[in-house]
């Protein structure tokens, strides 16, 4: 819609996972989210949904360009 944000990564690991991203490059490392697993899960039974789904994308600097920065 107006406004919304669609991007497509290139992912090589299969199965459900997330994205640590940086804002600066794009660097992109895929990581595990158990407690994220279970806050959804739990999250939808408290307001009566089920078949959860979700993405999650964190978002900050990597230290690569945190040091270029600050060089």
């Amino acid at each position: 819609g107006a406004g919304g944000e669609v991007s497509y990564r290139l992912c090589g690991r299969e199965g459900h996972h997330h994205h640590l991203i940086c804002r600066v490059c794009g660097r992109t490392v895929e990581v595990a989210g158990a407690g994220v697993e279970e806050w959804a899960r739990r999250m939808g039974a408290a307001h009566g949904f089920t078949e959860i789904e979700h993405v999650v994308e964190l978002t900050g600097t990597s230290r690569d360009c945190a040091r270029r920065r600050a060089a």
